[in-house]
Formats: structure tokens, C-alpha cells, sequence
């Protein structure tokens, strides 16, 4: 499902020191997978999600998504497939502070052309699987850590994608929250969702199927 040959991502500093964020990384992910990326801050875990979840190019080599080379699409073409095909769990949350709860989980439907209804209705029903029923309504200054972390889920979960990324989901939130996200991303696999992880939460390795390691910007 998802492929990489030769990834690589330089950084230029001051324009005299080059960082190496990512050397050479060959990766073959299949379908239904829970992979988990280990390694030390700055190792490069984030860098590889953001380029294949299409956030972020490489610098060198391609990335291949149902092997179709998602490298060559223009930034539309890019756009198009985060929206169809991949839900974001970042570790800062990025919620919009002006809106609700349901109207951050229903932003990514808008460009869908999605009626309002509708949309309020998928999001309701996200934020009730992930306990904020009573929180439909309230921004996320009104919320804690964990709750703004679920609504991030919710949002994340509503175009329904094929791949998650989760980048460092629990690094903000509390025990009981980071054991509800396990058991929801759990659910999702035996859905058919594939799912990629950067963490150091070792509670992930019990349950995933592959677990790697990054060291400057390379797999070991």
C-alpha cells in the first residue's frame, strides 16, 4: 500500500550547514498494517510521516501510494489525496480555536461540498464515539488536553481514510486518554485502516505489527 525508495530530506541552515532529516529510507507498508516508527526527538520519526503522508517532498527519491507516485502530483493532486485517503493526528492538536467542537471535526468535509447538516451529523456522531457527547458546542479553550485530543481524533476519522498518521498522539494527554486512543486505533485496524505511528509511547508496541527505528535520519 505504501512504498518509499531512496527517501531522502535535507534541511539548509543559514544556507551553510545542511541537515540530513531523512537518508535513504526504502519502506514497504501493506495494507491493514500498524507500524510504529521508534527513535529519539530530532531522528527524523516526523520528517518521514509528513512526507508520506503528503504534507511535506523529499528532497531525494519517491514515494509510491498504491503504486502510484504521489512524488510527481501537484500540490492539488497532493491536497486531493490527504483529503480522500488520509486522516492527521498531530501532536499539537491544531485545532481552529474560533470554531466548535463538531465544526473543527467537520472542516475537512467542507471543500466536499458537503451540506451543513450532514456534516453535523457526522461529527456528532464521531464525538460520541470518543466520549464528548456534551461537548459538541464548546471551543477548545473550553476543553482539556484530553478532550482537545479527541476531538482531534474525530477529525481526523471523518473522511474516512484508509491510512492514519499519528505523529507523537499521546505526548499531550493523559494515561486514561492515551489507553482510549489505543484501543480506538486498535478497532480501526481490524477495520482495514492502515496506521502509522511516530511515538515513544511503548504502550503502541504491544499491538503493532511492525515497529522501526529511526536513528539520524535513518531505519534501522
Amino acid at each position: 500500500m505504501i512504498r518509499t525508495e531512496k527517501l531522502c530530506k535535507y534541511y539548509s541552515i543559514h544556507s551553510r550547514h545542511e541537515v540530513h532529516a531523512l537518508r535513504d529510507i526504502n519502506l514497504n507498508i501493506s495494507k491493514n498494517r500498524f507500524v510504529v516508527f521508534n527513535g529519539p526527538s530530532g531522528s527524523g520519526k516526523t520528517t518521514l510521516l509528513n512526507v508520506i503522508g503528503a504534507l511535506d517532498r523529499p528532497t531525494e527519491g519517491k514515494v509510491f501510494i498504491y503504486d502510484e507516485e504521489i512524488t510527481s502530483f501537484s500540490d492539488i493532486g497532493l491536497s486531493r489525496l490527504r483529503r480522500e485517503k488520509i486522516g492527521f493526528i498531530f501532536q499539537d492538536f491544531h485545532l481552529i480555536p474560533r470554531l466548535s467542537s463538531w465544526e473543527n471535526v467537520s472542516y475537512p468535509l467542507i471543500p466536499l461540498c458537503i451540506s451543513s447538516r450532514e456534516r453535523f451529523q457526522r461529527a456528532k456522531l464521531l464525538l460520541e464515539n470518543v466520549g464528548l457527547r456534551d461537548r459538541l458546542d464548546h471551543r477548545p479553550e473550553e476543553l482539556s488536553g484530553g478532550q482537545q485530543q479527541r476531538v482531534a481524533i474525530a477529525r481526523a476519522l471523518v473522511n474516512n481514510p484508509e491510512i492514519i498518521i499519528a505523529d507523537e498522539p499521546t505526548s499531550n494527554i493523559d494515561d486514561e486518554t492515551s489507553e482510549h486512543l489505543l484501543e480506538l486505533l486498535t478497532e480501526l485496524k481490524t477495520r482495514g485502516v492502515t496506521i502509522l505511528i511516530a511515538t515513544h509511547d511503548t504502550g503502541f508496541d504491544k499491538v503493532a505489527d511492525e515497529i522501526y527505528k529511526i536513528r539520524n535520519g535513518r531505519l534501522e
